[in-house]
């Protein structure tokens, strides 16, 4: 009789991690690396490899990157086939990926105020979605823009109106997804160069086939620059109305918007849109999953679902000359989940 060769021993505790990061693998790892480009043609992480070590920070209940190093690595490095990096790898690729901000000077106060686009981390926001079928070209879609405030303490950081010390990005979403982050210095005035921001954001969707149908946005966008611009590039416009913030509140919650791991925000706003793919890739699993079978929605928070799906004890083994994940569980829908991964 062949014996079986045990490729981990110990029991992990969050087996359910590894359909996500096959799913990942088979849905975004070759855009992020036909947009970025890689990293190494040698020895090394690639991007996709890097995004999805970030992923899984969240996906199994983390709050920051470190927490990849400090408790997951022993864990995730146990599949037999996809890599996970350390936290310093990720803190080297977000610096790698930073671009330089714009800077603008107001005519009327002389004041300047720093902007950063990050066009091509935009640009992979967009066609992750279009990898994963969430957008389809050619199609019209509602878009949602608005301004959100973060309270952060870093060091670039400025004093917003609101009291606090942070950024001012702005975000806009279709559907459930997020499509595009500008982010801003946090005493920036709402209306101060927002038709480039928003310029930029419809010229990218136009860019990949997408195009709008109708734009809502709050009363922070109601001046005749910023009304021309958006009339040009949609059916209907709305102003004072958004759905920004409940968006807004999950990633501070659940996709590590609240711990910043950079100290300037140019830094900062490739972490922000990394987490926005993570976040988006996560809206997608959820829908293609049967979510009753783990008593689960598909409004479901990021923590419910390291609870209800991630949390289930396995083992690899080998066997066969192949490697099988058992999963200790009485609940079925493990064995479809895996099955239709493989």
């Amino acid at each position: 009789m062949a014996k079986v060769q045990i490729k981990s021993e110990k029991i992990i505790p969050f087996g359910g991690i590894f359909s996500i990061m096959e799913q990942f693998d088979a849905l975004s790892s070759n855009v992020i690396d036909s947009t970025l480009g890689l990293r190494s043609r040698t020895f090394g992480y690639q991007y996709s490899e890097i995004f999805r070590s970030l992923m899984c920070v969240f996906f199994c209940g983390g709050s920051c990157i470190e927490d990849v190093s400090t408790h997951l690595m022993r864990h995730l490095s146990s599949h037999p086939r996809l890599n996970t990096c350390s936290a310093d790898t990720i803190l080297r690729a977000i610096k790698e990926l930073t671009v330089s901000n714009i800077t603008y000077t107001s005519p009327v106060s002389g004041k300047s105020y720093d902007f950063n686009t990050s066009d091509k981390m935009n640009e992979l926001l967009l066609k992750s979605l279009i990898s994963t079928g969430e957008l389809r070209k050619g199609q019209r879609y509602d878009l949602d823009f608005d301004h959100q405030f973060i309270a952060t303490e870093k060091y670039d950081a400025k004093p917003t109106y609101k009291k606090f010390t942070g950024y001012s990005p702005g975000i806009a979403v279709i559907g459930d997804h997020i499509v595009g982050i500008e982010n801003r210095d946090g005493n920036t005035n709402v209306r101060f160069h927002q038709q480039d921001t928003l310029e930029r954001i419809f010229t990218r969707l136009g860019n990949n086939g997408i195009f709008i149908n109708r734009a809502r946005m709050d009363c922070g966008s109601c001046s005749e620059d910023i009304v021309d611009m958006v009339k040009a590039n949609c059916n209907y416009f709305y102003i004072r109305a958004n759905r920004c913030s409940a968006f807004y509140d999950d990633m501070n919650n659940g996709f590590g918007w609240k711990r910043l791991p950079k100290s300037f925000m140019a830094e900062n706003t490739e972490y922000m849109l990394m987490t926005a793919l993570v976040r988006n890739f996560y809206k997608t699993i959820i829908k293609r999953m049967n979510v009753k079978d783990f008593g689960l929605s598909t409004t479901s928070r990021i923590r419910t679902f390291v609870f209800k799906f991630i949390s289930v004890p396995a083992k690899w083994i080998k066997t066969s000359r192949e490697y099988r994940l058992n999963i200790y569980t009485v609940n079925p829908a493990y064995a479809r989940v895996f099955n239709a991964s493989d």
